[in-house]
């Protein structure tokens, strides 16, 4: 009993002993991860798997968004810093962290120090698109946040991605990336987005997708009888054991484990709203996916987008292992629009040349229309001319009669007023005095006559000057019409060919109708001297 005893106080002492160095151990392992990563320490992360989203708490969403790439920030080539600069943009009270690759390491390092299975699969890995597939679980499941690959650009306040209703009870938040029957033989496609994701720390669904990555891994390494390290995947292998599509069926089996029902993607195919199933928010695809994919899925793109992706990265032409059926499909699709594109375009093409043809011949008919009318109206202002030309020269005629038969009445007056003078002198019978009185209203008569006429030939002289002018105004106006007549005809001649030359000889034609108007005038300029000569005779 006393033996017993002594062994049972030992056991216990040694226990004691190395309960207190495993203790210090933890201790100094969680201040030295601190003192890297100043945010709260999770549980022990093979605890959480165990644990019901009941039983864990969840904290709040942390205002921190991650990526990663091989280069720092200040390094990032292309678009890449404006991508950055959109999520800064968007959500000023988040902090943002890029993991380069040494970066992660460290982080899987101290992060997952006591996690044996997490640390030898990262540090064995050695692809590196496996491997950023694999950090942005590692950092959700510890820390919280969003991440999102570099490539991709934030559209909308990261608060405003969960609706009110939703918030309490949604630990993670996942996206859709393909949603479309573009399969082998018309079957459907349906994809879960890993570009950009939402998580709370310690989220049991992160827990369960991390575990389940390591696996595809062990299993992918055995298919291959290789190694993790030497493990070299073509590209549809790393969308299936750690990339979109094992995240897609970790999912499902989560889902349907949480919930006691078979999940798969008739629960989500088609949504246009969000639906909560378990602790796992799952957006429509305008969402998170790619506008293309949000066309082929038969959506409308509403502009309700959170994010775009501009695929920039190169990851694919480093595992190609030849395009897939929907990569198959989706190029002819794609061929089958340019071409129709190409059709609509050469059909447009030769539909403005048509219109452009029309266009020019309608207008060489107008232009024409403009130059016949015009040749009309010169024509009937050379009518006018001609007639205003024969009334002046009648005027004139009448104009000299008059200004003769002036000089016959003044000549008449005068010799009645010599007459007058001599009978003055001489004795005047009865009879005479009453011969001279009648001569001398005669006189009188004729003195106002003269008058009347010199009136009348000085109002037809100023209507004959105002005709002149009238007639030299209308002839430089037909003057300046055939100089325009003759620009559009050269226009419409290098336009359209023919009708220009017919429009030329129009114009031609127009041109030399004027010249008679032009020499026609010449004889009542000349007329002008005269009767004011003759009137002046007459006066």
């Amino acid at each position: 009993m006393t033996l017993s005893g002594q062994y049972v106080r030992r056991a216990s002492f040694v226990l004691s002993a190395i309960f207190f160095l495993l203790f210090l151990q933890q201790l100094w392992g969680r201040s030295n991860l601190s003192s890297r990563f100043p945010l709260s320490v999770p549980p022990r992360l093979n605890e959480v798997s165990s644990k019901s989203l009941d039983e864990t708490r969840l904290d709040d969403f942390p205002k921190r968004i991650w990526t990663t790439g091989p280069l720092s920030l200040m390094r990032l080539k292309n678009d890449d810093p404006q991508h950055v600069r959109s999520w800064t943009d968007q959500n000023p009270d988040h902090r943002f962290e890029l993991l380069t690759d040494g970066g992660a390491e460290t982080y899987v390092k101290d992060g997952f120090s006591d996690d044996e299975k997490v640390l030898h699969t990262y540090l064995s890995l050695q692809d590196f698109i496996m491997r950023a597939d694999l950090i942005r679980y590692l950092v959700l499941l510890r820390d919280g946040g969003v991440y999102n690959d570099v490539d991709v650009g934030c559209l909308r306040p990261i608060d405003l991605w969960i609706p009110s209703k939703f918030k309490d009870n949604t630990s993670v938040v996942l996206g859709i990336e393909v949603d479309n029957e573009m399969g082998p033989n018309g079957s459907k496609l349906f994809e879960l987005v890993n570009w950009t994701i939402m998580a709370r720390p310690n989220a049991p669904f992160m827990r369960y997708l991390v575990d389940r990555v390591i696996k595809n891994l062990e299993v992918a390494a055995f298919r291959h009888n290789t190694t993790l390290y030497n493990l070299r995947p073509k590209r549809q292998e790393v969308i299936d054991v750690t990339g979109p599509m094992a995240l897609t069926q970790a999912a499902f089996q989560y889902l349907s484990q949480k919930t006691g029902t078979t999940v798969n993607m008739q629960n989500f195919t088609k949504m246009r709203q969000p639906k909560l199933v378990a602790d796992v928010l799952v957006l429509p695809i305008n969402a998170f996916g790619a506008g293309h994919q949000v066309d082929w899925s038969g959506a409308d793109q509403d502009g309700s987008a959170l994010v775009h992706h501009y695929f920039a990265g190169s990851w694919k032409t480093n595992h190609f292992d030849g395009p897939t059926e929907e990569e198959k499909k989706a190029a002819e699709e794609k061929k089958k629009v340019e071409e129709e594109k190409k059709k609509e375009d050469e059909a447009k093409k030769v539909e403005e040349e048509k219109k452009k043809k029309d266009e020019a011949k309608k207008k060489a008919e107008e232009e024409q229309r403009k130059a016949e009318e015009e040749q009309k109206k010169a024509e009937a202002e050379k009518q006018k001319a001609e007639e205003e030309t024969k009334k002046m020269d009648e005027d004139d005629k009448q104009a000299a009669a008059n200004a003769k038969n002036v000089a016959e009445i003044q000549k008449d007056s005068d010799t009645l007023e010599s007459d007058s003078k001599n009978a003055v002198a001489e004795t005047l019978s009865s009879e005479e005095a009453e011969e001279l009185e009648r001569l001398a209203v005669q006189e009188n008569e004729k003195q106002q006559a003269i008058e009347d006429l010199q009136r009348v030939n000085i109002v037809r002289q100023k209507t004959r000057e105002d005709g002149v002018r009238k007639m030299e105004e209308e002839r430089r106006k037909a003057e300046e019409a055939r100089r325009k007549d003759e620009e559009a005809g050269k226009q419409n001649g290098e336009a359209q060919g023919k009708p220009g030359n017919e429009v030329g000889q129009s114009n031609a034609s127009n041109t030399a109708s004027n010249e008679p108007a032009q020499g026609q005038g010449q004889p009542m300029s000349g007329g002008k001297p005269e009767a004011t000569e003759n009137i002046q005779q007459a006066t």
